[in-house]
């Protein structure tokens, strides 16, 4: 069969092969297929008497922590990639379960802070786990331009794709001169797609809407619409310097997660989590 042309959104002609992809894509209804590997669960459910751990974070999926400005929401990333690691993260947050069984590369990528508070954020996880991972790879990329941001992710994920486990991208928003743009919320999310495909799971950070409970613009309606979880945080008092922060499970196409808190350890800066405020 001849190889039919599409246009993709730079207006270069691509080669889409049919074949190829009717045979990569037909479903064998008949075919016993393993549930995609857990690579960090959030709280259990039980079913028959059973317990089981909520497979919130699963390896070739994708995530996103949505928030508002200033919500600790780099804290709580923070959490999850010393959760997923190890170490004595679960100290911290115990209701966070990490399948890890050997040792994979975790990529951090913080788009929005300069080297002092990116490092500082980083840093942060080490401190969480109580060592410094070798495989915990952190990039600071606030001063590449939004396509030069796409090209370097891409670049390091393909770069040691054989062994991620998870890759954390802190302010997804800025892979796109335009988060609105519906062209370039495409390219970023075919990419976030291709990244998936290689068994990694890919979590997402990006803002909270003003006026609703959905991430920001189009390129957050995208991610949201094709992720697994997305996981929403809400500062409890605005006027509270320490105000504990509410997680909550939106999406979840396996068992949510219940309800959890976590405010600071104003010791050392580190993220833990706590009971429900009493107010």
């Amino acid at each position: 069969m001849e190889k039919l042309k599409l246009e993709d959104f730079n207006n270069n002609e691509s080669k889409f092969d049919f074949d190829k992809a009717y045979k990569e894509c037909f479903v064998d209804v008949n075919k016993e297929i393993q549930a995609p590997p857990i690579a960090l669960g959030i709280g259990h459910h039980d079913y028959k008497d059973k317990s089981y751990l909520n497979a919130t974070f699963t390896y070739g999926e994708m995530s996103a922590i949505v928030a508002p400005q200033k919500s600790k929401k780099s804290f709580f990333k923070r959490a999850v990639a010393a959760s997923y690691i190890g170490g004595n993260a679960n100290e911290y947050f115990p209701n966070i379960v990490s399948c890890r069984e050997a040792d994979k590369y975790v990529l951090d990528f913080d788009t929005e802070q300069g080297e002092y508070y990116a490092q500082r954020s980083f840093k942060g996880v080490c401190e969480m786990v109580g060592n410094n991972y070798e495989y915990y790879l952190p990039f600071g990329i606030k001063t590449l331009t939004d396509k030069e941001m796409l090209l370097f992710i891409d670049g390091v994920i393909q770069k040691h794709k054989n062994n991620i486990g998870i890759v954390f991208i802190d302010g997804i928003a800025d892979l796109c001169a335009n988060p609105n743009d519906i062209n370039q919320s495409n390219a970023v999310i075919n990419k976030l797609k291709e990244w998936t495909s290689f068994g990694i799971h890919v979590c997402c950070v990006i803002h909270k809407t003003f006026e609703k409970d959905k991430a920001f613009g189009h390129l957050g309606t995208y991610v949201q619409k094709k992720c697994e979880t997305s996981i929403f945080l809400s500062i409890l008092d605005n006027e509270e310097k320490n105000s504990p922060v509410k997680v909550t499970q939106k999406d979840s196409r396996g068992a949510p997660f219940d309800d959890f808190f976590f405010d600071l350890d104003l010791n050392n800066l580190i993220p833990k989590e706590c009971d429900e405020p009493k107010w």
